[in-house]
């Protein structure tokens, strides 16, 4: 019996000191709505003429996607610049990413 919760006792250890994503990081399911957002976004503004105006319209509707996740521009930045150090998990958020951006077309 005091094996078992020897074991038990190292198995919540190992697993409780097992690193996660940092609370600071938008989890990847959020991570993916938002960036399913913001292609929408960057695909609905490269029919614009002007950059400036491209930009303008960009910026606002980051604001709102922002908004509706609960996050900010420098949550997103630091998310994005988390991922990039974790291509694998990158991927996977992508991978989702994609195929319901191809859904709509």
């Amino acid at each position: 019996m005091k094996r078992f919760f020897a074991l038990v006792t190292v198995v919540t250890l190992l697993y409780a000191c097992k690193p996660g994503i940092p609370k600071d990081v938008l989890q990847p399911d959020k991570m993916q709505s938002i960036l399913f957002d913001v292609h929408l976004v960057d695909g609905y503004i490269t029919g614009f003429s002007s950059q400036d105006s491209a930009k303008k319209v960009a910026a606002t509707y980051y604001k709102g996607i922002y908004k509706k996740f609960g996050t900010d521009s420098t949550q997103y930045n630091r998310s994005l610049d988390y991922y990039y150090k974790k291509p694998a998990l990158l991927k996977q958020i992508y991978d989702s990413v994609t195929a319901k951006l191809s859904v709509l077309k």
